[in-house]
C-alpha cells in the first residue's frame, strides 16, 4: 500500500496538481508530520495508524494547510488522510481553520486489525485513494458496559476515573479540534486554576461540551492521557447522542453545519 501512496504522490508533485504533500515521514527511527515538496523526498513517506497528520496542539490557525495557505495563496496541497485526520479537515473547515478548496486528500484506508485496535467505526476516507473500504466496529463494548449500568455505578466510575485526573492538559494540546487562542480550562471564571486534582466533574465537563459537536473519534485524547483515563469513552457517549438528537456527525460533511453552532444574528440576547 505504501508503494501506491508513493506513486501517487509522484505523480501529483510531478503534474503540479498539488505544491507539495503533507505526510508521515520517518527519519533516524522516527516518525512526525513532513510535508513533502520534491519526489526524491517520498521514499521517507511512510503510513502508521499511531501518528496523526492532523495536529495543531492548540494554536489557532497554524495548521499546516493553513500556514501554507498563508504563504502561497494560490497553492495546493496533498494530504495523506486516513479516515480521522479526513474528518479533523472537514470540521476544522467549517470552523475556519483552514480552506478545502486549497486541499486535495491521497485517502488511505485502514486495515481491518487496525480498525479493531482503536474501535473506529469508519475506517476510511470519503475520498479513498488507496485500498479498501473495511468494515468498522459496530459496537463499543465500554460504551455498552456503562449503558448497562445504573445512573449511581455510572457516576461513580466517573468520579473514579477523573479523580486521577492531574491536569496536564495532554487530552487537549494532543486533540486536533482544541484550536482556541484562550483556553476556557485557563480560566479563573470557569476552573479553579492552579489546583491538582481538578474540581470534578466541572473541568471534564467543560471540554466534552466544547467538543461534544466535533469530535471525530481519533483517540488522540485517550492515547495522551497519562493516568488511562477512558476518555474516548464519553465523547463516544455524546457523539450518540448528538446523532439521536440532532441526527449530526462531526467530520461526515463539510455541508453539514452542526446544530450547536450559533450566532447572536440567529439567536439574538434579549433584554431583561
Amino acid at each position: 500500500m505504501i508503494e501506491e501512496v508513493r506513486e501517487l504522490a509522484g505523480r501529483w508533485l510531478e503534474s503540479g496538481r498539488v505544491d507539495a504533500v503533507l505526510g508521515l515521514r520517518e527519519l533516524d527511527g522516527r516518525v512526525a508530520p513532513h510535508l513533502f515538496t520534491d519526489t526524491g523526498e517520498l521514499d521517507g513517506l511512510v503510513l502508521s495508524p499511531d501518528y496523526p497528520v492532523v495536529y495543531t496542539c492548540g494554536q489557532r490557525r497554524k495548521t499546516v494547510p493553513r500556514l501554507l495557505e498563508r504563504e502561497n495563496p494560490g497553492g495546493k496541497i496533498g494530504v495523506v488522510a486516513r479516515g480521522c485526520d479526513e474528518r479533523a479537515l472537514i470540521e476544522l473547515a467549517k470552523r475556519n481553520q483552514l480552506s478545502l478548496e486549497k486541499i486535495e486528500i491521497i485517502g488511505v484506508s485502514c486495515t481491518r486489525e487496525e480498525a479493531e485496535s482503536c474501535g473506529c467505526s469508519r475506517p476510511y476516507p470519503t475520498n479513498l485513494a488507496v485500498g479498501e473500504a473495511v468494515e468498522g466496529v459496530s459496537v463499543d463494548e465500554d460504551v455498552e458496559a456503562l449503558l448497562g449500568m445504573s445512573l449511581e455505578e455510572r457516576r461513580e466510575f466517573w468520579r473514579r476515573e477523573f479523580s486521577k485526573c492531574m491536569k496536564c492538559y495532554g487530552c487537549r494540546n494532543a486533540c486536533p479540534l482544541c484550536f482556541c487562542e484562550d483556553c476556557q480550562l485557563e480560566q479563573e471564571q470557569w476552573v479553579d486554576v492552579g489546583h491538582v486534582p481538578p474540581e470534578i466533574p466541572m473541568f471534564h465537563f467543560i471540554r466534552f461540551y466544547h467538543l461534544a459537536d466535533r469530535c471525530i473519534e481519533c483517540g488522540e485524547c485517550e492515547r495522551a492521557c497519562p493516568v488511562d483515563i477512558p476518555l474516548l469513552t464519553i465523547h463516544r457517549l455524546l457523539r450518540r447522542d448528538v446523532k439521536e438528537l440532532f441526527d449530526y456527525e462531526a467530520g461526515r460533511d463539510a455541508e453539514h453545519e452542526s446544530p450547536l453552532i450559533t450566532t447572536l444574528d440567529e439567536a439574538p440576547m434579549e433584554e431583561r
